[in-house]
């Protein structure tokens, strides 16, 4: 890293550090100024929630509200009860809330130093309104700069019978893996080559560029590299002896980007993050990994790491016909099946890094996930490598 990068980086975890000290042990942060973020839902109060939740209904007001249980990973996910005043109530104002911050250090130094949490409020504000998926909306999503807080209040799906199953048990039918092909084309259809990305979502980044951050930020490749050492186990034969090629073919398969209609991006469509609505149907959620770029990444990623090989080989080929066709539907020029084969042959490699930075991770950090689910789905992704030749496709 260069040294003017290295002292920037280093500068910026100093002062998130501090902050996240100082929220922890000084006195509760000031909540009452335009565009304040709290630091974690526990720091909300009522007149906060009345600014963001009540605007749009004359005299409503949050009465009070309760923070229930919930989980740490990656962010802080919490669920909240609010009750409202009469004319809260008859407006209709959401009750049941699920929230997501970047409460602890690691998890503001990953998501908000990298501009990730950025990014998922740049989505949820903007693009997420225009999309017809099985996915949750938000009725708000902050990110402050300064202190790199980052909180979004989620409507609160599961009251309303959809589920979000462990991925260890979640088997993935054809009639599942359909449902995943028409949610990817339903929103890379609605944002295909989309002038938006010249307005309201340029802050949106090319999947170049948000990777860079990361390999500039979170130490990605030294990480990645050292996933792959603990991930022998679960390698076919043939991927074991190719670490050295893992970084050059996957910044090769980013280059590749350039060259392709930009379209919105999920970027993490590891089986974790797919959810069923009331009638078992599947949908997608945890967009803090939004970019825009090929359409391939989120294609790849969510065959290779969802489904299991055996049934991936057997069906992969109608599934990209399906993707294509649906594509067509709304008006999108797209690639023909060769091309996209090939395309689809690339970019997996997106997929295998996340999973190998996931178990790459310090001792002293929190676990991003169940290790024997982050082994399960790398086994599942690198057998795709080794079936579909990626790293020669990607050969110099």
């Amino acid at each position: 890293m260069p040294i003017k990068d290295t002292l920037a980086v280093a500068a910026m975890v100093g002062q998130v550090t501090a902050t996240v000290a100082l929220e922890r042990l000084g006195p509760a942060p000031r909540l009452d100024r335009p565009g304040a973020v709290p630091p974690r839902a526990e720091a909300i109060t009522a007149e906060w929630l009345t600014r963001v939740l009540c605007t749009d209904a004359p005299g409503a007001a949050v009465t009070d509200f309760r923070v229930l249980g919930g989980s740490d990973g990656t962010s802080s996910r919490r669920a909240i009860e609010v009750t409202y005043n009469a004319a809260g109530q008859a407006a209709g104002l959401p009750t049941r809330l699920f929230s997501k911050a970047a409460a602890g250090l690691f998890s503001r130094l990953l998501l908000g130093l990298t501009d990730i949490a950025e990014g998922e409020a740049l989505f949820y504000n903007h693009a997420r309104p225009a999309l017809t998926v099985r996915s949750p909306r938000a009725f708000h999503a902050g990110f402050d700069p300064r202190t790199r807080r980052s909180l979004v209040l989620l409507e609160d799906l599961s009251v309303d019978g959809w589920t979000f199953p462990d991925p260890q048990d979640n088997t993935v039918t054809r009639a599942d893996a359909e449902d995943m092909v028409a949610q990817l084309a339903a929103y890379h259809g609605a944002f295909w080559d989309s002038p938006r990305f010249h307005t309201d979502l340029a802050g949106l980044k090319p999947a170049r560029r948000w990777q860079d951050a990361l390999d500039r930020r979170a130490g990605f490749r030294s990480r990645t590299l050292r996933g792959f050492d603990r991930a022998h186990e679960v390698l076919p034969a043939g991927m074991v002896g190719r670490r050295a090629e893992l970084y050059p073919a996957f910044h090769r398969s980013l280059d590749l980007h350039d060259a392709s209609p930009q379209t919105l991006l999920h970027q993490d469509l590891h089986l974790g993050n797919w959810l069923r609505d009331r009638d078992g149907r599947m949908g997608l959620y945890d967009w803090q990994c939004v970019a825009r770029g090929h359409w391939a990444l989120d294609y790849s990623y969510a065959m290779a790491g969802a489904l299991r090989p055996e049934d991936r080989r057997e069906w992969e080929e109608d599934l990209l016909r399906l993707y294509l066709s649906l594509l067509g539907e709304v008006g999108v020029d797209a690639p023909s099946f060769d091309e996209a084969w090939l395309a689809y042959r690339q970019q997996p490699m997106h997929a295998f890094a996340f999973g190998l930075f996931t178990l790459g991770g310090s001792r002293l950090e929190p676990e991003l996930q169940p290790r024997d689910y982050t082994l399960a789905a790398i086994g599942r992704i690198a057998t795709f490598l080794d079936d579909h030749a990626t790293l020669d496709t990607l050969s110099d």
